[in-house]
Protein backbone atom coordinates (compact mmCIF):
# COMPACT_ATOMS: atom_id res chain seq x y z
CA UNK A 1 0.00 0.00 0.00
CA UNK A 2 2.44 3.00 -1.23
CA UNK A 3 1.93 6.37 -0.70
CA UNK A 4 3.36 9.55 -1.68
CA UNK A 5 5.03 12.70 0.01
CA UNK A 6 2.12 14.80 -1.28
CA UNK A 7 -0.46 12.63 -0.15
CA UNK A 8 1.13 13.14 3.16
CA UNK A 9 0.89 16.64 3.13
CA UNK A 10 -2.43 16.47 2.26
CA UNK A 11 -3.67 14.58 4.79
CA UNK A 12 -4.33 17.63 7.25
CA UNK A 13 -7.79 15.79 8.57
CA UNK A 14 -6.11 12.66 9.62
CA UNK A 15 -4.97 11.67 13.07
CA UNK A 16 -1.31 13.11 14.21
CA UNK A 17 -1.05 12.08 17.40
CA UNK A 18 -1.60 8.74 19.45
CA UNK A 19 -5.22 8.09 19.02
CA UNK A 20 -6.59 7.11 22.04
CA UNK A 21 -9.80 8.01 21.32
CA UNK A 22 -9.83 4.41 19.48
CA UNK A 23 -9.24 2.34 22.49
CA UNK A 24 -11.98 0.28 23.20
CA UNK A 25 -12.71 -2.91 25.33
CA UNK A 26 -14.99 -5.80 24.93
CA UNK A 27 -16.22 -9.06 27.08
CA UNK A 28 -16.70 -12.36 25.68
CA UNK A 29 -18.24 -14.57 28.28
CA UNK A 30 -17.01 -14.70 31.01
CA UNK A 31 -14.29 -12.64 32.70
CA UNK A 32 -12.16 -12.72 28.71
CA UNK A 33 -11.22 -9.13 28.36
CA UNK A 34 -10.27 -7.67 25.17
CA UNK A 35 -9.07 -4.38 24.42
CA UNK A 36 -8.81 -2.57 20.72
CA UNK A 37 -6.10 0.05 20.54
CA UNK A 38 -4.37 2.03 17.86
CA UNK A 39 -0.77 -0.06 17.39
CA UNK A 40 2.63 0.93 19.31
CA UNK A 41 6.39 0.25 17.99
CA UNK A 42 6.83 -1.60 21.72
CA UNK A 43 4.22 -4.21 19.85
CA UNK A 44 6.54 -5.51 17.38
CA UNK A 45 7.53 -9.12 19.64
CA UNK A 46 3.51 -9.41 20.30
CA UNK A 47 3.52 -8.84 16.62
CA UNK A 48 5.57 -11.52 15.62
CA UNK A 49 4.09 -13.82 17.72
CA UNK A 50 0.75 -13.27 16.47
CA UNK A 51 1.99 -13.57 12.98
CA UNK A 52 4.04 -16.87 13.77
CA UNK A 53 1.10 -18.56 15.13
CA UNK A 54 -0.73 -18.43 11.98
CA UNK A 55 -0.96 -21.56 9.53
CA UNK A 56 0.91 -20.50 6.25
CA UNK A 57 -3.16 -20.46 4.60
CA UNK A 58 -3.96 -17.49 7.06
CA UNK A 59 -0.57 -15.58 6.41
CA UNK A 60 -1.19 -15.83 2.54
CA UNK A 61 -4.98 -14.89 3.11
CA UNK A 62 -3.28 -11.89 4.56
CA UNK A 63 -0.61 -10.96 2.30
CA UNK A 64 -1.73 -12.59 -0.93
CA UNK A 65 1.74 -14.33 -1.13
CA UNK A 66 4.02 -16.67 1.09
CA UNK A 67 5.25 -14.53 3.76
CA UNK A 68 8.10 -14.94 6.63
CA UNK A 69 7.05 -13.14 9.79
CA UNK A 70 10.53 -11.71 9.68
CA UNK A 71 11.70 -9.11 11.95
CA UNK A 72 11.69 -5.89 9.40
CA UNK A 73 8.37 -7.07 8.75
CA UNK A 74 7.17 -7.05 12.31
CA UNK A 75 8.75 -3.44 12.61
CA UNK A 76 6.89 -2.17 9.92
CA UNK A 77 3.77 -3.64 10.74
CA UNK A 78 3.93 -1.70 14.71
CA UNK A 79 5.08 1.19 13.62
CA UNK A 80 2.79 3.58 12.11
CA UNK A 81 2.61 7.40 11.70
CA UNK A 82 -0.85 7.80 12.18
CA UNK A 83 -1.17 10.54 9.53
CA UNK A 84 -1.48 8.35 6.30
CA UNK A 85 -1.53 5.23 7.90
CA UNK A 86 -3.50 3.41 11.05
CA UNK A 87 -3.21 0.29 12.34
CA UNK A 88 -5.39 -1.32 15.49
CA UNK A 89 -4.58 -4.17 17.35
CA UNK A 90 -6.84 -6.36 19.18
CA UNK A 91 -5.15 -7.93 22.30
CA UNK A 92 -6.49 -10.27 25.12
CA UNK A 93 -5.62 -9.68 28.54
CA UNK A 94 -4.58 -12.35 31.30
CA UNK A 95 -3.79 -10.95 34.22
CA UNK A 96 -2.31 -7.81 32.78
CA UNK A 97 -0.74 -9.59 29.92
CA UNK A 98 -1.42 -8.75 26.38
CA UNK A 99 -1.80 -11.45 23.31
CA UNK A 100 -2.91 -10.07 19.86
CA UNK A 101 -5.30 -11.84 18.28
CA UNK A 102 -6.26 -9.29 15.57
CA UNK A 103 -4.88 -6.57 13.53
CA UNK A 104 -6.68 -3.80 11.07
CA UNK A 105 -5.07 -1.19 9.04
CA UNK A 106 -5.65 1.30 6.28
CA UNK A 107 -3.41 3.17 4.59
CA UNK A 108 -4.54 6.61 2.48
CA UNK A 109 -4.26 6.52 -1.50
CA UNK A 110 -5.91 8.59 -4.20
CA UNK A 111 -4.48 11.69 -2.21
CA UNK A 112 -6.26 11.39 0.70
CA UNK A 113 -9.91 10.61 -0.65
CA UNK A 114 -9.83 7.28 0.75
CA UNK A 115 -7.57 4.26 1.91
CA UNK A 116 -6.90 0.86 1.17
CA UNK A 117 -7.25 -1.67 4.28
CA UNK A 118 -6.20 -4.75 5.69
CA UNK A 119 -7.42 -7.04 8.44
CA UNK A 120 -6.59 -10.76 9.99
CA UNK A 121 -7.56 -12.31 13.06
CA UNK A 122 -5.57 -14.64 14.96
CA UNK A 123 -7.59 -18.55 13.69
CA UNK A 124 -8.43 -19.67 17.26
CA UNK A 125 -10.55 -16.37 17.66
CA UNK A 126 -12.53 -16.51 14.69
CA UNK A 127 -16.32 -16.38 14.72
CA UNK A 128 -16.53 -14.53 17.73
CA UNK A 129 -16.71 -11.35 16.69
CA UNK A 130 -13.53 -9.71 16.82
CA UNK A 131 -13.20 -9.14 13.36
CA UNK A 132 -16.11 -6.87 12.78
CA UNK A 133 -15.16 -5.14 15.68
CA UNK A 134 -11.90 -4.41 14.33
CA UNK A 135 -13.50 -3.43 10.27
CA UNK A 136 -16.24 -1.31 11.78
CA UNK A 137 -13.37 0.76 14.43
CA UNK A 138 -11.59 1.09 11.17
CA UNK A 139 -14.24 2.52 9.10
CA UNK A 140 -15.21 4.55 11.82
CA UNK A 141 -11.73 6.31 12.29
CA UNK A 142 -11.98 6.69 8.60
CA UNK A 143 -14.77 8.40 8.09
CA UNK A 144 -13.58 10.92 10.93
CA UNK A 145 -10.83 11.24 9.27
CA UNK A 146 -12.60 12.49 6.55
CA UNK A 147 -12.07 9.67 4.35
CA UNK A 148 -14.65 8.97 1.77
CA UNK A 149 -13.52 5.41 1.07
CA UNK A 150 -12.25 2.23 1.85
CA UNK A 151 -11.02 -0.57 -0.28
CA UNK A 152 -9.69 -4.14 -0.14
CA UNK A 153 -8.06 -6.46 -2.42
CA UNK A 154 -9.35 -10.17 -0.75
CA UNK A 155 -8.47 -13.53 -2.24
CA UNK A 156 -11.38 -15.22 -4.13
CA UNK A 157 -11.09 -18.21 -2.00
CA UNK A 158 -11.04 -16.87 1.17
CA UNK A 159 -15.20 -16.87 1.79
CA UNK A 160 -14.56 -15.88 5.91
CA UNK A 161 -13.63 -12.26 4.97
CA UNK A 162 -15.46 -11.62 2.16
CA UNK A 163 -18.63 -13.24 4.42
CA UNK A 164 -17.02 -10.18 7.08
CA UNK A 165 -16.78 -7.37 4.41
CA UNK A 166 -20.38 -8.44 3.15
CA UNK A 167 -22.00 -7.91 6.36
CA UNK A 168 -19.68 -4.56 7.35
CA UNK A 169 -21.35 -3.04 4.35
CA UNK A 170 -18.99 -3.24 1.88
CA UNK A 171 -19.71 -4.19 -1.84
CA UNK A 172 -18.11 -7.25 -3.34
CA UNK A 173 -16.57 -6.99 -6.90
CA UNK A 174 -14.63 -9.22 -8.94
CA UNK A 175 -11.22 -8.01 -9.84
CA UNK A 176 -10.99 -7.60 -13.72
CA UNK A 177 -7.55 -8.08 -14.01
CA UNK A 178 -6.84 -10.81 -11.54
CA UNK A 179 -9.97 -13.61 -11.34
CA UNK A 180 -8.32 -14.68 -8.31
CA UNK A 181 -9.32 -12.18 -6.39
CA UNK A 182 -12.20 -10.12 -5.24
CA UNK A 183 -12.49 -6.21 -4.72
CA UNK A 184 -14.25 -5.04 -1.57
CA UNK A 185 -15.86 -1.28 -0.95
CA UNK A 186 -17.50 0.86 1.64
CA UNK A 187 -18.46 4.01 0.92
CA UNK A 188 -18.49 6.27 4.37
CA UNK A 189 -20.50 8.58 5.54
CA UNK A 190 -21.10 10.79 8.61
CA UNK A 191 -23.22 7.78 9.89
CA UNK A 192 -20.16 5.83 10.44
CA UNK A 193 -17.77 8.67 11.93
CA UNK A 194 -20.62 8.73 14.62
CA UNK A 195 -21.21 5.26 15.52
CA UNK A 196 -20.52 4.56 19.07
CA UNK A 197 -16.61 4.16 20.13
CA UNK A 198 -14.52 4.02 23.10
CA UNK A 199 -15.50 2.29 26.10
CA UNK A 200 -14.13 1.58 29.18
CA UNK A 201 -10.46 1.47 28.26
CA UNK A 202 -10.71 4.84 27.33
CA UNK A 203 -10.94 6.26 30.80
CA UNK A 204 -8.45 3.55 32.50
CA UNK A 205 -5.97 5.36 34.59
CA UNK A 206 -4.10 2.48 34.54
CA UNK A 207 -3.65 2.16 30.71
CA UNK A 208 -3.26 5.93 30.86
CA UNK A 209 -0.16 5.10 32.45
CA UNK A 210 0.98 2.11 30.37
CA UNK A 211 0.27 4.05 27.21
CA UNK A 212 2.49 6.65 28.65
CA UNK A 213 5.33 4.78 29.53
CA UNK A 214 5.36 2.77 26.26
CA UNK A 215 5.57 6.38 24.35
CA UNK A 216 8.51 7.95 26.04
CA UNK A 217 10.33 4.90 24.98
CA UNK A 218 8.89 5.33 21.23
CA UNK A 219 11.63 5.67 18.55
CA UNK A 220 12.50 9.12 17.58
CA UNK A 221 9.99 10.02 14.67
CA UNK A 222 7.35 9.55 16.77
CA UNK A 223 8.66 11.40 19.96
CA UNK A 224 7.02 14.56 19.67
CA UNK A 225 3.91 12.78 18.98
CA UNK A 226 1.64 13.43 22.32
CA UNK A 227 -1.62 11.21 23.60
CA UNK A 228 -4.53 12.81 21.75
CA UNK A 229 -7.00 13.31 25.05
Amino acid sequence: MPTSAATANALTGLPIRYPTTLIDTRRLGGAQVLLLRPVLPQDESLMSAFLLAQSAGARRNRFHAAVNPSPRLCRQLSQVDYRHQLALVVCALDDGVEQLVAEARYCVVDEGRGAEFALMVDERWQGQGVGGWALRALQRAAARGGLAWLEGEVLQDNCAMLSLAQRCGFVCIPDPQDEGQVRVRRRLSAADASAAGAGEAYRSPGLWRRLGRALTDRPHSLRNTPLAH
